[in-house]
């Protein structure tokens, strides 16, 4: 669309606005009064028809030329406008034009002083005397020429004083309100919702009764209305908010298709608002994004004000404060209740498990010990030993964890072979004979905590026996400057996107049938143990499912408190 057809937006601070403003309806004024005296012209074939036209497009092409410069000046085309009054007049000797041509002086001049922001004093002089000749040049040095000049000049004066002070005026309530909308801490968003308020009528008349269901069931329906919605103004802090590089980005109609459909609720609300005539109303934006496309929550007030008793749709103002971050908090919070609800029950079924075969055997033992042979007596102890290494396995882990997350944790630092120290697990576990342990190369002594290397140790390979497949090999060999110890077995690969959420708390990437679930802090544990005596747990594939402890084989330290 051509420059001096398009209407801009309006700033209440912004004078040059209003000269703008001025000039582009000057010209569609100038266009129409053109082609209304052509056609008077050709009707009647009065001269001064022929003239008014010409006036009028001399008047448009000032104004277009202005809107081209882009140097609009809506006091030149009211002086132009009041110059071309007097011309008609003194042309056509109608009196019903002299009192449209005193009309339009007046006015002329009323609105001209209101764009002045220097010499009004000069003015307020200049312009009386040109109403008062212009009167004497229409009818001469008579009565009633001064006469109506008095009158003109005294409407003029009044009606200046008068509009400049309900100019400036407004203008102060405009200045405070913008000071405070955009200074304001919170993010404030002024929207039109004029059209919208259309539509909802239209929806009425159509027979909807329960907008709430209607927009419920048609969600297109809603998107349709959100459309309408136009964002006239927003602050700074809606920019931040929104993450959006200029205020201006946000300015236009509101463009449904960006909106997810958690974030609809909120738009539902503000239309609800309007259909039932409530001035208010606050309600959460759930699952919102940023321009750039992070998610963000806000809680969400919308507020329309009254004109003469009516809702003024055109200027409604929308605040919206961010509570993402309290909302990452409270589902953090609730993620971690259920965490901590599942390894309570895990734990108690864990712990329930051995400690019955534990507190059975016992018992039956106690009862009929002298009913056993050697042998069996041998064996459902050993059953006891093996239940209360589990047990004491997951009691460990617990503790080890509760010490980390506090701070406390600490480990003494000593050489340790790890071929003997994997050699000694094996036979505390009672399968040195099933998993084939051996030491690839010459590998020096570490230095480490030998409980904490072995209680790695032992839930690593608690763990390839729990979720692996036969057999489980143990390898140690060189890694640079470190030594690494392998658990290696054949079970199924973990997915890549899992390989590195095994090792946080109470994660179980995986669940074998008829086995019960871990606590899922064996592998969190052990990679925290790992990295205080400084080295490091990972998990790969490579045709077996590897878990590659490595600690350094020299260290200053002799032991590292953890906080």
């Amino acid at each position: 669309m051509d420059p001096a057809f398009s209407r801009p937006r309006v700033s209440a601070l912004d004078m040059s606005e209003l000269h703008t403003i001025t000039v582009r309806y000057a010209i569609r004024v100038g266009a129409i009064t053109a082609l209304v005296c052509v056609l008077a012209w050709a009707v009647t074939s009065e001269p001064i028809a022929l003239v008014m036209a010409v006036g009028s497009i001399a008047w448009a092409g000032i104004g277009y030329a202005m809107v081209r410069a882009q140097r609009e000046m809506g006091q030149v085309m009211l002086a132009v406008a009041a110059f071309e009054m007097v011309v008609y007049v003194s042309l056509s000797h109608l009196p019903a034009i002299e009192i449209m041509a005193s009309l339009t002086i007046v006015l002329t001049g009323v609105a001209t002083f209101l764009f002045l922001r220097s010499g009004e004093r000069l003015f307020l002089v200049v312009y009386p005397a040109f109403i008062v000749g212009a009167n004497i040049y229409w009818h001469g040095w008579t009565g009633i020429a001064l006469a109506e000049g008095g009158i003109s000049v005294l409407a003029f004066v009044a009606g200046s004083y008068a509009l400049r002070w309900v100019r400036d005026r407004s203008m102060d309530a405009a200045s405070r309100f913008l000071n405070l909308f955009d200074r304001a801490p919170v993010s404030l968003w002024e929207e039109d919702f004029s059209k919208v308020g259309l539509w909802l009528n239209e929806l009425r008349a159509a027979g909807v009764t329960d907008l709430h269901a209607h927009l419920a069931e048609n969600p297109d329906v809603l998107r349709h209305g959100m459309g309408l919605v136009s964002v006239v103004r927003v602050n700074e802090q809606a920019a931040r908010f929104l993450e959006a590089d200029d205020p201006s980005d946000l300015v236009g109609p509101l463009k449904p298709e960006t909106f997810p459909d958690d974030a609809l609720p909120s738009m539902a609300a503000q239309f609800e608002a309007i259909w039932n005539d409530i001035d208010e109303v606050s309600v959460e934006v759930r699952r919102g994004f940023t321009v750039q496309g992070n998610p963000m929550d806000g809680l969400l007030h919308w507020a329309v004000p009254r004109r003469f008793g009516r809702p003024d749709l055109s200027r409604v103002i929308v605040s919206v404060v961010d509570v993402t971050e309290m909302h990452d908090v409270r589902r953090s919070l609730e993620t971690s209740l259920r965490s901590k609800d599942e390894l309570i029950a895990t734990v108690s079924h864990e712990l329930r498990t051995p400690l019955t075969t534990v507190v059975g055997l016992s018992m039956e033992l106690s009862a009929t010990y002298d009913q056993f042979s050697k042998d069996e007596a041998q064996d459902l102890l050993g059953m006891i030993a093996d239940q209360s290494i589990e047990v004491a396995t997951i009691v460990e882990d617990l503790l080890v964890a509760a010490r980390a997350e506090s701070g406390l944790l600490k480990v003494g630092m000593e050489p340790v072979d790890m071929h003997s120290e994997a050699k000694t697990t094996l036979r505390g576990l009672g399968i040195e004979e099933e998993v084939d342990c051996h030491t690839v190369g010459v590998v020096a002594s570490v230095l480490a905590d030998p409980g904490r290397v072995r209680q790695i140790l032992r839930n690593l390979l608690v763990n390839a026996r729990r979720y692996g497949s036969q057999p489980v090999r143990v390898i140690v060999r060189e890694a640079g400057d470190s030594a690494a110890i392998e658990v290696r077995d054949h079970g199924t690969p973990i997915p890549e996107d899992e390989r590195e959420a095994i090792f946080d708390r109470y994660y179980r990437a995986r669940q074998t049938p008829g086995v019960t679930a871990s606590v899922g802090l064996g592998l969190t544990v052990s990679r925290e143990l790992a990295h205080i005596m400084g080295g490091d747990l990972t998990y790969a594939h490579d045709g077996e499912s590897v878990f590659t402890l490595t600690l350094p084989r020299s260290r200053a330290t002799a032991a590292i408190n953890v906080s």
